[in-house]
C-alpha cells in the first residue's frame, strides 16, 4: 500500500510538468524564419537560447541581414508556457492610443489577424514592429536606415498559418 501512494504522489508531482507542451527548439523556431531576404545577405550565424525559470520557459532565435547601410534584425520568441506575459503585452497593443510627431510614429499594427505593435524613428530612419502570433510567439522585426513600409513588408513574408497556435481558456486563471 505505500509503494501505491508513493507511485501516486511521484505521478502527482510529474504530471504537471509533463502536461505543459514545451517551446520550439532552436531549429523549429528557425524554420518559421525567413532564411534569406531579397536584396540582403545574412551578416552573422543565428543566435538562440532557451530559457526555463521554474514552470515559465521560452525560447528565443535572432537573425540578421545586411544591404549597405540597412539592416534588418529579426528576432522570434516562443512563449507557450508564459500565456499571461503574452496576454499582457498584446492587450496593452490594443488598448493604447498612437501618436505621431514630427520626430517619430506609433501605433498598432496588425497582420493577418494577429496584434501588433509598430514604431517608427523619423531622424534617425529607424523602424521596429513587434507581432503577436497565435497566442503564442513574439516577433520582433527592427530595422535601420529601414522605411517602416519596407519593415511591414519583410513582415509579410512571414507565413503566419504555419506558427502553432497556443489554444486560450479565459476562464482558466493562468490565460488571464
Amino acid at each position: 500500500m505505500k509503494l501505491f501512494f508513493l507511485i501516486v504522489l511521484i505521478t502527482l508531482a510529474i504530471c504537471p510538468v509533463l502536461a505543459q507542451p514545451s517551446v520550439l527548439t532552436l531549429e523549429q523556431l528557425g524554420e518559421l524564419t525567413p532564411e534569406k531576404i531579397e536584396g540582403y545577405h545574412t551578416q552573422v550565424n543565428d543566435k538562440g537560447r532557451i530559457l526555463q525559470i521554474g514552470t515559465l520557459s521560452y525560447s528565443m532565435i535572432e537573425r540578421t541581414f545586411v544591404h549597405g547601410k540597412k539592416q534588418v534584425n529579426i528576432m522570434l520568441f516562443d512563449y507557450n508556457n508564459a500565456s499571461i506575459m503574452y496576454r499582457q503585452a498584446t492587450q496593452k497593443w490594443k488598448t493604447a492610443v498612437g501618436q505621431e510627431t514630427d520626430s517619430m510614429l506609433e501605433n498598432a499594427y496588425q497582420l493577418e489577424n494577429q496584434p501588433g505593435w509598430m514604431q517608427y524613428d523619423k531622424n534617425q530612419n529607424r523602424s521596429q514592429i513587434t507581432l503577436g502570433i497565435q497566442n503564442r510567439f513574439f516577433l520582433v522585426l527592427k530595422g535601420e536606415s529601414i522605411s517602416l513600409s519596407d519593415l511591414d513588408n519583410i513582415a509579410k513574408i512571414f507565413d503566419l498559418a504555419r506558427f502553432p497556435t497556443q489554444e486560450v481558456a479565459m476562464n482558466d486563471a493562468k490565460d488571464r
